[in-house]
């Protein structure tokens, strides 16, 4: 260590101008697999160089002789030379395998941004009071980019420094937290004009194609290429940093205090307020770019929950998300197809989605996405109680064609025959006796069809579950609620009796009104206990008529009801075995 400080002493002294060649000695500490050691052989360079650009910063503004101006000339080199090769250094260390190495060089990084754009803020005031020019190095947002280029290419990402990135100077520094914003926004952009894939069978191309790629692709996709990065794995990167960018806040006035209180890391002239309106504007272009890209299907859950909170209250026109929020709808996930919902109802009734003045058919697309998902598969989900709220709101609202109501209807009841859980079949049922009592015009049909008695005009009902939206619409001329009848004769009191309504004309407005929500929360065990409690009520009716309690079959008489009845009987005695001898 003191042979280290002894060499910086050398390089900041007196006659240091013929010495300078020596910082390659400090250089030598730099491999040295001592991070303690490496830490302060940077720290060392980054004073050297800063002392020097301090003696330029302060020289008259005209060299007295030839000699001087040759020998300022050599200092001006050896400063661009060597600030170059530092932050290369800085870089290299910042993509090296050990965690405290990256976080160190992400650290000095920034502390050399600091200290160069002071430098540059005073050179330029004296220099505009008759001082010598100060020395031209790259601007700090030039240095933050190729930093993250790297980082986001390498094949060593580690959170460390993402946290290290994000926690100590994006969340602090509003300037950093513009030039890493942009930056993403840039690189975002250019995947979405890179086709990622094919160039995997052309990298190792070296003819004419080749040379010409490299002639238009930008320095990133380069790197991109040579690092052999996927187009899902950069997603993830982008995705990682973009999430954690602070939100944008609204611009203080300028005699505001809150102002002062915001810190620039760099400044180079710029205002504060300037970074701040600008922000706003960086950070929803940076996710318009993100959200173009094909996200992979893994993102695209916590993207969606993500998205309403913390991204489009910042978007100037939220209707620039529903390409992102269709792709995903059309995801072929379950799941992620009912998170998208909410984000397009929010467009659809908030922002006009669908809007026949902004765009003409998106209700329609809307509404064929949203029909498609009406299956058994969609209500056994876990979160399917906020999809039904969503799908009770969309067939609520006013933008749902008056043509597809019956359609809707007619899926939903269809559906219900093929669901077992009470709830979701009792849901299903309200929601379709809501569609025909709003929109009873196009759907009284259904119910008044003489088709619904006859059993072979049911087996050969037209109705396709499974086909789209527009094919249903067709098939609706030769259908009818048949399934009303067979929920008549559900075993279930509950869904026999709600069936009953259908019955009844319920057109008018004074007519009975069923609200869906109030059978969210009809699981098995509460229609058990429902059915429990009926039952015992028809008893005691039954008894006090002194009749006796009709029953349906007795058990002996059917072999499947015995052996069921019979294991139940056996996995209830207190050994709970099931073995060869029952």
């Amino acid at each position: 260590m003191q042979k280290l400080k002894s060499i910086e002493r050398r390089l900041t002294g007196e006659g240091c101008e013929g010495r300078l060649n020596d910082v390659e000695r400090l250089y030598e500490f730099c491999e040295s697999e001592d991070l303690n050691l490496v830490a302060e052989a940077l720290k060392a360079i980054g004073r050297v160089l800063a002392h020097h650009r301090h003696r330029v910063g302060n020289a008259p503004s005209v060299p007295a002789d030839e000699k001087e101006k040759e020998a300022a000339a050599a200092v001006a080199d050896f400063l661009r030379k060597h600030t170059e090769a530092y932050h290369t250094t800085l870089v290299n260390l910042a993509t090296s395998s050990s965690p405290r190495a990256q976080v160190c060089a992400i650290r000095l990084a920034f502390a050399t941004l600091h200290s160069e754009a002071e430098d540059a803020r005073h050179g330029a005031a004296r220099s505009a009071s008759g001082g010598r020019s100060p020395l031209i190095l790259p601007p700090p947002e030039r240095r933050v980019q190729n930093l993250l280029s790297h980082l986001l290419v390498d094949d060593r990402w580690s959170t460390h420094v993402v946290s290290c990135l994000l926690d100590e100077y994006v969340q602090r520094y509003v300037d950093v937290r513009h030039y890493v914003v942009c930056h993403l926004r840039a690189c975002a952009e250019m995947l979405g004009k890179t086709d990622l894939s094919a160039a995997v069978d052309a990298g190792a191309d070296d003819g004419p194609a080749a040379k010409r790629r490299k002639k238009t692709e930008s320095p990133f996709i380069q790197a991109v290429r040579a690092k052999g990065r996927t187009a899902d794995e950069l997603f993830t990167r982008l995705l990682t940093l973009l999430k954690e960018a602070p939100e944008p806040v609204p611009v203080p006035k300028a005699e505001d205090d809150a102002l002062s209180e915001v810190e620039v890391l760099a400044p180079m002239g710029r205002p504060v307020g300037h970074f701040l309106r600008e922000y706003r504007k960086v950070f929803q272009d940076a996710w318009l770019q993100l959200l173009a890209l094909r996200a992979p299907l893994q993102h695209c859950t916590p993207l969606l929950q993500l998205i309403p909170s913390r991204v489009m209250p910042h978007i100037s026109s939220p209707l620039m998300l529903a390409d992102f929020y269709l792709r995903a709808f059309d995801s072929g996930s379950a799941e992620v197809s009912v998170l998208s919902l909410s984000g397009l109802l929010v467009l659809l009734t908030k922002y006009g989605l669908g809007d026949p003045e902004t765009l003409s058919t998106s209700s329609q697309k809307f509404y064929a996405q949203l029909y498609s998902l009406i299956k058994a598969e969609t209500f056994a989900l876990k979160k399917r109680a906020r999809f039904q709220r969503l799908l009770g709101a969309s067939l609520g609202s006013g933008l749902l064609p008056a043509r597809f109501a019956g359609v809707f209807a007619k899926k939903c009841v269809h559906v219900a025959v093929c669901c077992s859980e009470p709830g979701t079949v009792m849901w299903l049922m309200a929601m379709a006796y809501s569609l025909i009592q709003r929109h009873h015009s196009h759907c009284k049909y259904l119910l008044h069809s003489p088709l619904g008695a006859d059993a072979e005009a049911q087996r050969g009902d037209p109705f396709d579950a499974d086909a789209s939206l527009d094919a249903a619409i067709e098939q609706m001329k030769g259908t009818c609620l048949w399934e009303v009848q067979v929920f008549r004769m559900h075993h279930l009191p509950a869904i026999s009796t709600l069936a009953k309504v259908f019955l009844k004309p319920f057109f008018k407005p004074t007519s009975r009104k069923l609200d869906p929500e109030m059978f969210l929360d009809q699981s098995f065990e509460r229609m058990y206990e429902q059915s429990m409690k009926t039952s015992e009520r028809q008893a005691m009716k039954l008894q006090a008529r002194f009749e006796k309690c009709p029953v349906n079959f007795k058990v002996e008489d059917d072999e499947l009801a015995a052996k069921v009845f019979g294991w139940a009987a056996a996995l209830s005695t207190s050994q709970r075995q099931v073995g060869p001898g029952l």
